[in-house]
């Protein structure tokens, strides 16, 4: 449990009125809410709710799966290139074939240093997992102290103090935008350092297509196969 599960009771309730004062009255014209709210795409009380959500812990988890399975990819590369030495007497154009198949197909394998394969794939997928992880641990911590400013302001004794039955005056609707800012802008700042993120890493997350031996056994493929013991 971190700060931000310790407010999210306190956090939860007042952020949600505060969503239920801005829906009934809006904020006033020209308040640094609205670029927020048109960045973030969503009232403070679903950000908090949004942040709440975010596991780091479990990013974390599935990083570590990920390089375990670029691991098994790699051994398997390995073990199946000892067998294929073990029968290097196999010879003609059967061979050659089946040889620059294997090639082809150890090449998209990779031993995981090359991102343009496989196991390089997946390794680049775990650091990126591990990426996002430090960037919801991050919004996380920036979410619990903005909830810990405005659950202690004056805005915060205001807004509690609106009946949610009546029309909110001007300025209750004043105190909502301004704890909405405040939570939103950490929210807003977060959403830019993760396209920052998605840029970085997604020449190294594309999809990667498996390509077939470019050339095939000079004059065909010949029925006669040559195995020494």
């Amino acid at each position: 449990m971190d700060a931000l599960d310790r407010l999210s009771g306190i956090g939860t309730d007042l952020l949600h009125r505060v969503d239920g004062i801005l829906v009934a009255g809006g904020a006033p014209a020209g308040d640094p809410l609205w670029p927020l709210l048109r960045l973030v795409g969503a009232l403070p009380g679903d950000a908090l709710d949004f942040g709440l959500k975010l596991s780091p812990a479990a990013l974390r988890e599935a990083a570590t799966r990920l390089r375990a399975d670029a691991e098994r990819f790699a051994r398997r590369r390995e073990w199946l290139a000892a067998d294929l030495g073990a029968a290097a007497g196999w010879e003609g154009s059967g061979a050659e074939a089946f040889a620059a198949r294997w090639q082809a197909l150890a090449g998209h394998l990779g031993d995981g240093s090359d991102p343009m394969t496989v196991t390089g794939r997946l390794r680049a997928t775990a650091a990126y997992a591990d990426a996002v992880a430090a960037w919801a641990e991050g919004l996380r911590h920036e979410l619990a102290e903005a909830v810990a400013r405005v659950a202690t302001s004056i805005e915060a004794v205001t807004v509690r103090g609106t009946h949610p039955d009546t029309p909110p005056p001007t300025a209750v609707l004043e105190a909502a935008a301004r704890i909405g800012a405040r939570v939103l802008q950490p929210v807003a700042d977060a959403f830019d350092a993760a396209r920052d993120l998605e840029r970085r890493w997604s020449p190294d997350l594309a999809e990667l297509p498996y390509t077939e031996p470019a050339t095939a056994p000079a004059g065909g493929v010949s029925p006669i196969i040559r195995v020494t013991w």
